[in-house]
């Protein structure tokens, strides 16, 4: 019964894990102990046939082998015992007579110990304790390597040998396969995941029912079917499909164990992380957000058999049952969480069906509630768990609400959306208009409409929601509070700023009396209010109020919370603003080294931090030292969020802006292209961050003077702002006269005009008389107008725009003297020469004063005056 076989003639491969073998037992120089080699592994990877592989090649080195099955400890003695019968005497009756004959033979023996799964055997006690032989143990159980000398564990075959090994089995006459046969043969190879028997048990199917080209269609039709199938005439003796090898694990299990595979079957195969129940169990007996729910209830169940009597995390009762899944193969440790095997998570599912998923479900609403909400890693960490969840329609609202907002907390706000829409419907039928789930709800939705540019629909649900909830629970509710709050950050979307303003300063008065100076609520609030006042340009107020809140914020959520980063992060952009720049570049520094030690290199928030970085170094003139940090987070967000991602867009047309500025314009080019075909590409989307970015593209490629490239962008931008943001939304008006300037530089004067007359009138109404983007729409429409001939038109709209320019801007703003020079070109036009004099000799000082004597506005200003004066006949002083 030690008679030891042949590997399979179809044996394919492992040339890696052979060499291994044969450095580890004939490493050069004599053994002092026996050598015991663990090769363990998934059922059905191929670990006897590679340890016979290994025999088959290596024989003659060996004075004897012996095979010893040891799936059983009787197996094993059964082993033992033949050894010594064919050793010693056929009267052998005892099977330590063999494990003491290999003791005491000194010669270069080989045992193979097959199929050690049984976690229960002491597999130490039938290891000869010697000074020379050889053992090669195989197991799906890992912890073996501590009765071993070195350990492998045998994964997927490598693609080239799982397709040959695919085709071996499938067709007779393998070496003869055609091309077409074998691009076949790579993806059925690439669907089962190279693993060994799932490719030896497709190919003995293809191979009796000749069936190459339709067995790809077959296994998605009937996957379970045809893997748990039985090949009663497959070339290798080996019978077991790859899931009745596996049911022979699943058999050996405790229910507490199954219970947790079921669970891991409704999640992602991947990182499914230990915090996920502990943090469950750590709330069992919180209330939960949202209401009732029968999923809590079933994962509370489950959860009490990982806790302690008191319902406290029992850790090392959970380790006990990764133990024994583990000593199978079937789970692999990683990181502080699981990961299974592609075709062996598929097993799970199919094996378990729909069984516990309403459970994992509830399990993923216990782990989001109280501190843990705040918990961005670890939201990030269930991001593929929720996705693998799937349909979701017909699993309780609690559950629908809880994941909706796991998505809205990522930014995945589409996806919340088509999770919250259908859900508002049901939760007002089922609960009333007025219940705090229900209003709630319609609060994250209307949130949800307004980060992706939704803001009409968002307006629409948060003022209802607010409504209500003045009514139900009163004005001074925190939660009126927070959605006031997030109504008037709409209205700032929308640059309805002086609203935002008038509906937030007394709900921030509220709160501070209500729930506190130093509340978190409040905090948010009083943030919010800052970027009001910096949207109203009351910068220095806004930086007063955020210098303030910040100190506050650091002692009472702490230097590395997430949200006082984000407000230093605010701070420097106020001081940007205020062309504070080396302040700001400080703050940015400090923030990015802080976000490096605390997040690591590559996390959003580091590249965001080191991208603002590089904006501040080119508003300081520092382009080179710019440029280096924007190609830095270009590069880091390829490999991270991916070449298509908007940070990535953003991060490498920022690289080629500092090109751009430092006379690269080829190089600039050469980065723009492939944004110019990812636009093209993504535009349909209507990702709202996407669409910015690609206002942005077409702006620089009219910088580089690639017009006609710059309008393809345009024209469909500008139809999709206005459907999707409306006609009168400030971003589709800025994309209208991004679209008007394009036309215009290419000649198309009429059609330009035909955009900004309308344009002009709407963002009056829309933005205000005196709002900068309207002031900048006028400036075009009369830039038009004198191009047109129609110097009178032109001449009535720049008049009141300068006087407008110097009161609300001021009087020495590079945009107000840039509209001086335009007011007194158009009057020595009209032959009002003397009066185009009185502007311009002024400007000229102001322009030396403000922008030095270089600059090329201040060059141009310049040029205008002597012109000026050569039309005076004042020649020699032009001159």
């Amino acid at each position: 019964m030690t008679h030891c076989p042949t590997s399979t003639a179809a044996f394919t491969g492992r040339e890696d894990i052979l060499a291994i073998l044969e450095q580890f037992f004939f490493p050069g120089h004599a053994a002092e102990r026996t050598k015991v080699f663990h090769l363990h592994g998934l059922g059905g990877v191929g670990k006897t046939q590679t340890a016979l592989e290994f025999r088959k090649k290596f024989k003659a080195r060996f004075t004897a082998i012996y095979f010893i099955t040891a799936d059983k400890e009787y197996s094993l003695q059964g082993g033992y015992l033949d050894i010594a019968r064919t050793n010693v005497t056929q009267a052998a009756e005892s099977w330590e007579a063999g494990l003491s004959w290999l003791k005491t033979h000194e010669q270069n023996w080989l045992v193979i110990i097959d199929n050690a799964d049984d976690p229960n055997i002491q597999l130490a006690n039938y290891l000869p304790a010697c000074d020379h032989g050889n053992i090669i143990i195989t197991s799906r159980n890992p912890e073996l390597k501590h009765v071993a000398d070195q350990d492998h564990e045998l994964r997927d075959m490598l693609p080239n040998d799982g397709i040959l090994l695919l085709l071996k089995h499938a067709l007779k006459d393998h070496s003869n396969a055609n091309q077409q046969q074998k691009e076949e043969a790579a993806k059925i190879a690439i669907e089962l995941h190279y693993f060994p028997l799932a490719l030896v048990q497709a190919g003995a199917y293809i191979n009796q029912t000749q069936c190459l080209f339709e067995y790809l269609e077959r296994l998605e039709n009937h996957r379970e079917q045809l893997l748990r199938k039985n090949l009663n005439q497959a070339r290798d003796k080996y019978h077991w499909s790859v899931y009745q090898t596996w049911i022979l694990s699943w058999e050996q299990l405790r229910q507490e164990s199954k219970v947790f595979l079921s669970l891991c079957a409704h999640l992602h195969h991947e990182h499914i992380p230990r915090l996920l129940f502990e943090r469950g169990v750590m709330n069992i007996n919180h209330m939960v957000h949202f209401g009732p729910s029968n999923a809590v209830k079933e994962g509370k169940l489950i959860l009490e058999s990982f806790s302690t009597l008191e319902m406290k995390w029992d850790g090392i009762k959970f380790d006990d049952i990764i133990a024994e899944i583990a000593s199978y193969s079937l789970v692999n440790i990683d990181n502080g969480g699981y990961m299974f095997h592609p075709l062996v998570h598929q097993w799970l599912k199919d094996m378990t069906k729909e069984e516990n998923k309403q459970a994992i479900e509830g399990i993923i609403v216990l782990a989001f509630q109280g501190t843990f909400c705040h918990d961005h890693k670890f939201w990030q960490r269930l991001l593929p768990h929720c996705r693998a969840l799937g349909d979701l329609n017909n699993s309780d609202y609690t559950v629908r609400f809880i994941i909706g907002l796991i998505w809205f907390h990522l930014d995945e706000c589409q996806e919340a959306i088509m999770l919250w829409e259908p859900l508002l419907s049901t939760v007002m039928n089922i609960l009333g208009v007025e219940n705090n789930s229900t209003v709630h709800l319609m609060s994250g939705l209307g949130m949800a409409y307004y980060s992706t540019g939704k803001a009409t629909k968002a307006l629409d649900l948060l003022q209802n929601s607010i409504a209500i909830f003045k009514r139900v629970m009163g004005e001074e509710h925190p939660t009126t509070l927070y959605m006031i709050r997030g109504y008037s950050m709409i209205l700032l979307y929308l640059e309805r700023t002086n609203e935002a303003l008038v509906l937030l300063q007394p709900a921030v008065e509220i709160a501070k009396r209500v729930i506190g100076d130093e509340h978190p609520l409040t905090l948010t609030m009083i943030e919010s209010l800052s970027k009001i006042l910096s949207g109203l340009g009351r910068k220095n107020e806004a930086l007063i109020l955020l210098q303030s809140l910040v100190e506050i914020s650091k002692r009472v959520m702490g230097t590395e919370n997430l949200s006082t980063l984000a407000r230093i992060e605010g701070l420097a952009e106020i001081f940007n603003d205020l062309e504070r720049g080396h302040e700001a570049l400080e703050i940015l520094q400090h923030l990015a080294e802080n976000s490096r030690r605390v997040m690591g290199e590559e996390h959003p928030n580091t590249l965001n931090i080191i991208h603002a970085s590089a904006v501040t170094l080119i508003k300081m003139k520092r382009p080179n030292e710019a440029l280096k940090l924007f190609q830095t987070v270009a590069e880091t967000s390829k490999r991270v969020l991916g070449d298509e991602h908007p940070q990535t867009f953003s991060r490498i047309k920022g690289s080629a802006d500092t090109l751009y500025v430092l006379g690269r314009k080829d190089e600039a080019l050469e980065l723009l292209w492939p944004l110019v075909e990812i636009s093209k590409r993504v535009i349909a989307d209507e990702h709202p961050d996407f669409l910015s970015g690609i206002k942005s593209l077409a702006d620089t490629l009219c910088l580089l003077e690639r017009r006609n490239e710059a309008l393809e962008l345009l024209l469909p931008l500008v139809e999709i702002s206005k459907r999707v943001l409306g006609d009168e939304h400030p971003q589709t008006l800025s994309r209208i006269k991004s679209l008007a300037d394009t036309l215009w530089i290419l000649g198309r004067i009429n059609e330009a005009l035909q955009l900004l007359q309308p344009l002009v009138e709407i963002s009056k109404r829309v933005l205000g008389d005196e709002h900068p983007q309207t002031l900048s729409n006028i400036q075009g429409l009369a830039e038009t107008l004198c191009l047109l001939g129609r110097i009178d038109e032109a001449l009535g709209l720049l008049l009141p725009l300068v006087e407008i320019s110097k009161r609300v801007i001021a009087d020495e703003h590079p945009q107000t003297l840039f509209r001086i020079k335009s007011l007194a070109d158009t009057l020595c036009i009209l032959g009002r020469i003397n009066e185009a004099l009185q502007l311009l000799q002024p400007l000229v000082e102001i322009s030396k004063r403000v922008l030095g004597d270089e600059h090329p506005q201040t060059l141009s200003n310049i040029q205008g005056l002597a012109e000026t004066l050569c039309l005076l006949g004042r020649t020699n002083e032009a001159l």
